[in-house]
């Protein structure tokens, strides 16, 4: 479920079912042109299909980070809100990422799954970011 989809009265009724929350990072600079930023958006919109289509009763998706480097700031920034929203109730906090995340970046900010590009760039795949979801939620 998007954020916005929940009215006080619903999220008091589905909040012990949606535990996760998820952060996307679209990894935007300001320096794209139109078509560079579109192509980001596109990005982030296709690795979030990868997860709220098929957990879509048990997550909660929160607006998207669209401007800055995943550099100090960036992951600090990350730290942070996952740290939050912790604080807020969710069990599990995942970050999607537009761009390439290196492996274990996910002790660094606080969240239990980040899903991103692949280091050439590629799409992962849906089987294999189903199985990490699932993995996350059953501790392993």
């Amino acid at each position: 479920m998007k954020f916005s989809d929940l009215s006080p009265q619903q999220w008091a009724e589905l909040q012990p079912y949606l535990d996760t929350a998820v952060i996307p990072y679209t990894g935007l600079s300001g320096g794209e042109m139109p078509y560079e930023a579109t192509e980001a958006l596109e990005k982030l919109r296709d690795v979030l299909d990868l997860i709220e289509i098929p957990f879509k009763g048990r997550i909660v998706t929160y607006p998207a980070n669209h401007y800055g480097a995943w550099d100090s700031g960036g992951v600090a920034q990350a730290a942070a809100m996952s740290l939050k929203l912790k604080q807020c109730g969710f069990k599990f906090i995942v970050i999607v990422a537009a761009f390439s995340v290196e492996e274990g970046a996910a002790s660094q900010v606080n969240a239990d799954l980040i899903v991103s590009l692949k280091q050439d760039g590629a799409m992962p795949e849906g089987a294999e970011v189903n199985d990490a979801v699932r993995m996350m939620w059953l501790g392993r």
